[in-house]
């Protein structure tokens, strides 16, 4: 390389990736496609998503008010941008759907598109994923991952280079091989007791043979005498990862796995079907209001007086699938086009920090607002289809071939 300017560019870069790799790496990622609830509110548990979901309502409503506070007639800075969003929105929506349609569903849509696309981006923000409360792990609480994290304040952050542990649950499983049948001559009662003791006791094991491994803790498994299934011998083994969990909070460690308090909201399904059944609502009202509710009903179920009453039918029913396929497809598109994102960007920063992972956090912000632009632009496109009139496009086009072809002009 002759420019010696590109030379310290490749090496800082390097150099950047070295350090971040060694120093800065986060634990490996838990998938979690369900989403992690924070705490129960009487019979409602309040999710991770759908306290994020509400801080995207305030950060809009926030986002409202300061860009309307001051309104100018000729507009600028926040009230230039939002007004520059709404309007090109407003454009969109009256040159598909018309003035009178347009107008109608300009609320909607937009709402649906500012919703989703704030979501978006908002879950890129760093503290998504990595702030939380700690949900413990042990013999009885067992999940085969888990993470050490640093005590703090009531609050644990995911900081760099902790360590994530998995614990071989196929290993657990085979040493109690010899309990998956009930040995001849033993009571339901018995086997069901020594396969629940065994469990728990291969489940101790794992914990503290991994800790004593990993953080030099001393969990006195060793002297743990006995076989598989012995009461005794598992209550042994859960008190030796009860120690090795004890002697970690020594060390100002705690063993868990990290409930955020906030998530994508839209990589929980519940989300983008909620969202989907809002959009769909809206397109039933618009056709039924536009066509009435029998005419609309018609492209669903025909008239028996209708010929040919078999193709109508098939036709009908035909329609009537569609429209709920539509619910599906709004729902697994964004969905799964989210999940995909998130999973992928946990999985960059684990492998390495700072500069491969930027490139992806480019590409997540031209999704996330891409996305939002789609689920708004096919709510606009079904609510156009709701309120069109079969019949009268039939009629429309069999006057159209009934009437000679215009002379060509010289």
């Amino acid at each position: 390389m002759k420019n010696p300017k590109t030379l310290l560019v490749v090496i800082g870069a390097l150099a950047l990736l070295l350090v971040g790799f060694l120093f800065f790496r986060s634990p490996k990622p838990m998938i979690e496609i369900k989403a992690e609830t924070i705490t129960d509110i009487g019979p409602f548990p309040l999710v991770n998503t759908y306290v994020t979901s509400l801080t995207v309502v305030v950060v809009l409503i926030i986002v409202a008010y300061l860009a309307t506070r001051k309104i100018g007639l000729v507009p600028g800075g926040l009230q230039n941008a939002v007004e520059a969003v709404m309007e090109a929105m407003y454009n969109i929506c009256i040159n598909t759907a018309g003035e009178k349609n347009g107008r109608r569903f300009f609320p909607v849509v937009m709402t649906i598109f500012t919703f989703i696309w704030i979501a978006n981006w908002m879950a890129l923000l760093p503290f998504f994923n990595a702030i939380g409360t700690v949900e413990k792990v042990n013999a009885e609480e067992f999940k085969s991952q888990a993470i050490v994290f640093s005590k703090s304040a009531g609050i644990s952050l995911i900081s760099p280079n902790q360590k994530s542990l998995e614990f071989d649950k196929a290993a657990i499983k085979s040493a109690c091989a010899n309990f998956e049948t009930a040995p001849a001559g033993a009571s339901a009662a018995d086997y069901d007791k020594k396969h629940t003791s065994c469990t728990d006791g291969q489940r101790g094991l794992a914990i503290a043979t991994k800790l004593d491994k990993k953080e030099s803790t001393d969990s006195g498994v060793a002297a743990c005498s006995g076989t598989p299934g012995d009461a005794a011998y598992d209550e042994c083994l859960v008190k030796a990862s009860d120690k090795a969990i004890e002697d970690l909070g020594a060390k100002d460690k705690q063993l868990g796995v990290l409930v955020p308090y906030f998530r994508s909201m839209n990589t929980d399904i519940n989300s983008p079907l909620s969202i989907a059944i809002m959009a769909m609502i809206f397109v039933e009202f618009w056709g039924i209001t536009a066509l009435g509710v029998f005419k609309y009903a018609g492209k669903f179920f025909v008239s028996p007086l209708k010929k040919p009453i078999i193709i109508s039918t098939i036709v009908g029913a035909l329609e009537l699938v569609a429209e709920a396929a539509r619910l599906i497809s709004f729902t697994f598109r964004l969905f799964g086009n989210m999940l995909a994102g998130e999973i992928l960007l946990l999985v960059m920063t684990f492998l390495a920090p700072f500069l491969v992972a930027l490139p992806f956090y480019g590409l997540e912000t031209f999704v996330g607002i891409i996305q939002a632009f789609v689920f708004a632009m096919l709510t606009l496109v079904f609510g156009v289809l709701a309120v069109a009139s079969h019949e009268g496009e039939h009629e429309e086009h069999e006057e159209g071939h009934g009437q000679p072809a215009p002379a060509a002009a010289h």
